[in-house]
């Protein structure tokens, strides 16, 4: 308390490098002694005493801020290396300092760090990126810059791989758009022999960052996959990561089966370390990336079982759905307890989450289920699905077009009993057929995604349609030909 007393008082007096010393140091010791699994230290151990002392939130406030106010005064001294260490230590004590005139200090550092962009070394301008995005601060022209010099480099292989990760990592998390620098950096790391130098953090976040930012790279997944399936083992990878990868792999609609079983397998092994967002992000991309495995879905549970009370309604709605597109019965899930759980959140449910649980109702139905939802949370669930209306589609007008040429009368739009809203039904013979003109999302990859599985099962049967499928690559490769389109329908539909 003493030494901390007589920095405080001298501070002003400090030069640019003992300034950062010094933020830097106290920024690491709050890290560390405000980390411990939620567990108290011993009573009156240094790590405690550490601990009332620097976390106190009044005692943080004004530590930080006295320290921010100081380095105002002697701002126009800074280089990049203390840019860095300072923009990065507030980063770590997980605060952002306002100064006496009520501006914030992030805002200063950021015009002074700009035009010093040049000279920063690789692990300053990581560090920079990482502060920023850490405490969710946007600065688009920092963030352009930045990203415009690293794009301007002949190569990246003074960047570590953390390094890179931190990169991607910033600009997907503060939403800050840089087609440009991800592409560099993703054709860096296909570029390199091997993948082995890359932790399982950091690869999971890099694939997290190019997901969040949908900036696709196909090469980038294909590496990484490779990579981990080659792995002995995964036991390097926390639960967080088997979580994370499968659902960057899923949100890019990017496909690996043998990625894919081997996280499955690790993942029913540890399923315990599973939190409620992890479990149900871990189910939704299994289920979105069309990855039906039976095996995972019974397996994983009894776990579900435990962690359903907890979850939010976005958790309970990914949940129910993935099962829902696996097709997977689970009754110690699905019962009367997760009836509750979903009628004391009734409220909080959003459109996309009551969609899902319809979906879900209908899976019930499918199985003959008499586990029901309430009928007002139902009631919210169908005027929630069919309040998505059909938008527009070349492809899909230029389908109904050669329909009428070969003498059918399709309903376009047609909205079924359950809810579900098909291309355009038509009669034949005396049998309704749906026509589903399925583009690039409702695949991965050439094979169906779990929207399109779904959908197509629920109609055939519960509304006792036959679905007839048009791929988008299959039309387009018929060009401009209106005899070779009209063939592909009877020969679809079995009108010959």
């Amino acid at each position: 308390g003493i030494i901390l007393s007589l920095t405080l008082r001298n501070v002003e007096s400090f030069n640019p490098r003992e300034l950062s010393t010094t933020i830097l140091g106290l920024a690491k010791i709050m890290k560390i002694v405000g980390t411990n699994d939620g567990k108290k230290f011993p009573e009156n151990s240094p790590h405690q005493k550490l601990h009332d002392l620097l976390l106190d939130p009044e005692m943080k406030h004004q530590i930080l801020n006295k320290i921010a106010n100081a380095s105002m005064a002697i701002l126009p001294e800074f280089d990049a290396r203390i840019l860095g260490n300072i923009s990065y230590a507030y980063a770590l004590a997980d605060y952002s300092p306002k100064i006496e005139d009520g501006s914030a200090l992030f805002n200063h550092l950021a015009e002074k760090t700009i035009p010093l962009l040049g000279t920063f070394e690789p692990q300053e301008l990581s560090n920079m990126l990482w502060a920023y995005s850490t405490l969710d601060i946007s600065n688009s022209d920092l963030f352009q810059k930045a990203g415009d010099i690293i794009v301007s480099l002949d190569n990246l292989g003074l960047f570590t791989e953390q390094a890179l990760s931190n990169i991607v990592w910033s600009y997907a998390t503060v939403k800050e758009r840089h087609p440009e620098l991800f592409k560099k950096v993703a054709d860096h790391v296909v570029s390199l022999d091997n993948l082995d130098k890359f932790p399982a953090e950091t690869l999971s976040n890099i694939l997290w960052a190019y997901a969040s930012a949908d900036e696709s790279h196909l090469m980038l997944f294909k590496k990484a996959a490779g990579h981990i399936v080659l792995l002995d083992n995964l036991d390097e990878f926390r639960v967080q990561h088997l979580s994370n990868i499968p659902w960057s792999y899923a949100t890019a609609k990017e496909s690996h089966p043998l990625l894919f079983q081997k996280i499955a397998d690790a993942a029913i092994k540890r399923q315990n370390e599973f939190n409620p967002q992890g479990v149900a992000n871990f189910l939704w991309a299994y289920a979105t990336n069309g990855q039906i495995d039976q095996h995972l879905f019974s397996s994983l549970a009894p776990s579900v079982e435990i962690l359903l009370s907890s979850c939010n309604t976005q958790e309970l709605a990914n949940v129910a759905w993935a099962y829902a597109v696996a097709n997977v019965a689970a009754p110690s899930v699905f019962n009367y307890a997760f009836i509750n759980v979903c009628l004391e959140k009734e409220d909080e449910f959003i459109i996309k989450s009551l969609c899902q649980l319809r979906q879900w109702q209908l899976w019930q139905e499918e199985l003959k289920s008499s586990v029901r939802l309430p009928p007002s949370l139902q009631k919210k669930c169908y005027e929630a699905f069919i309040s998505r209306g059909p938008g527009p589609s070349l492809l899909q007008d230029d389908v109904t077009a050669e329909l009428f040429s070969i003498g059918l009368q399709p309903e376009k739009g047609k909205l079924t009993e359950r809810g579900y809203r098909l291309d355009a039904l038509v009669d034949v013979n005396g049998n309704k057929i749906g026509i589903e003109v399925d583009g690039p999302f409702h695949f991965v990859g050439r094979k169906p995604a779990g929207t399109t599985i779904l959908k197509h099962r629920q109609i055939t049967n519960l509304e006792g349609i036959r679905v007839a499928s048009i791929p988008y690559w299959e039309w387009e490769e018929l060009g401009m030909d209106s005899g070779k389109k009209q063939i592909y329908l009877r020969l679809l539909l079995g009108l010959f």
